[in-house]
C-alpha cells in the first residue's frame, strides 16, 4: 500500500525535530519509526529531546497509532528527557496526552506555537537554535 501523510525529521543539537503532516497510514508510521530509531541511535548515551510539530497533522489509522505508541515507549528507555509538542487542534492535544501515559520518565509539554516550544527546550539545556 502507498504511504498517506508525510513527515520531515532531522536532528538539531540534542533534539530530534519531527514535522508531521496529513493523515498517516501504517506505511507512513513504519517509515517514521525506521528514521526515528536511526536518529535516536545517533544520540545514544546522551540525554536528548524531541520537538514534534503537529500543526499540519490530521490523524492516523489505529494500526499506525499502535506503532507510534510502541516507539514512544521505546524512547522512554533510550534516555529521552524532554518532549515538546506543538498542537494546532484539541484532538492533537488529546493524542499527545495518551502518548504521554506511555512515557512517564519524559517531561512532556504541549505548546500552541513553535517559538514557545523551542524556548522551553533551550531553557531545559537542550540546544536548539532559535
Amino acid at each position: 500500500m502507498r504511504e498517506h501523510g508525510n513527515f520531515e525529521m532531522y536532528i538539531k543539537g540534542q533534539t530530534i525535530v519531527v514535522d508531521a503532516m496529513g493523515a498517516w497510514n501504517l506505511e507512513t508510521a513504519l517509515r517514521w519509526s525506521d528514521e526515528y530509531q536511526k536518529n535516536v541511535h545517533l544520540l545514544a548515551g546522551k540525554p536528548w529531546a524531541c520537538l514534534v510539530n503537529l500543526t499540519q497533522f490530521e490523524l492516523l489509522v489505529p494500526e499506525a497509532w499502535a506503532h507510534i505508541k510502541r516507539y514512544s515507549q521505546w524512547s522512554n528507555e533510550q534516555n529521552q528527557q524532554y518532549e515538546a509538542v506543538v498542537c494546532g487542534a484539541s484532538y492533537q492535544q488529546a493524542l499527545v496526552e495518551m502518548i504521554h501515559e506511555a512515557i512517564p520518565n519524559v517531561d512532556t509539554q504541549i505548546f500552541l506555537n513553535l517559538g514557545d516550544a523551542k524556548s522551553w527546550l533551550a531553557h531545559k539545556g537542550m540546544f536548539y537554535e532559535q
